[in-house]
């Protein structure tokens, strides 16, 4: 029923998000990846992809790298296009705090070269932020 593969969708994300002693936790985009594949135990691909516009590929409270190479975290989720959030940028590219300043990621998707999109998650050990602290 519905439910159930909906509860299995979420159950997945949960545990491949969730870090534990023996394994990290993986990146939203590789777990919607797994949660895509075709191999025979593949989920209902509508749920999967309706699952991802309310979550979003970067959920609202994570570190992400943008291709200026800007630290920002994501503030809001752009359900059209869940690649695309909202950001609050708060390191330059050098890792150097700056005044934050909020992106809308899918106002900048045009193919005018000025397009800013997100390279990867960022860990927030690594850059000694706690990203709960800047939404």
């Amino acid at each position: 029923n519905l439910g159930t593969m909906l509860c299995g969708i979420a159950d997945v994300y949960d545990a491949m998000r969730s870090q534990r002693v023996y394994q990290d936790a993986f990146p939203t985009a590789r777990i919607l990846a797994v949660l895509q594949r075709n191999d025979g135990r593949q989920f209902d691909q509508h749920l999967v992809r309706r699952f991802a516009q309310i979550v979003g590929i970067y959920p609202v409270g994570n570190l992400v790298k943008l291709t200026t190479g800007d630290i920002a975290v994501v503030v809001k989720i752009h359900a059209p296009d869940p690649h695309r959030p909202q950001v609050r940028v708060v390191l330059d590219a050098g890792g150097v705090r700056v005044p934050p300043r909020e992106l809308n990621l899918w106002e900048r998707a045009g193919g005018d070269g000025d397009a800013v999109g997100i390279v990867a998650p960022v860990d927030p050990a690594s850059v000694h932020l706690d990203p709960l602290t800047l939404l």
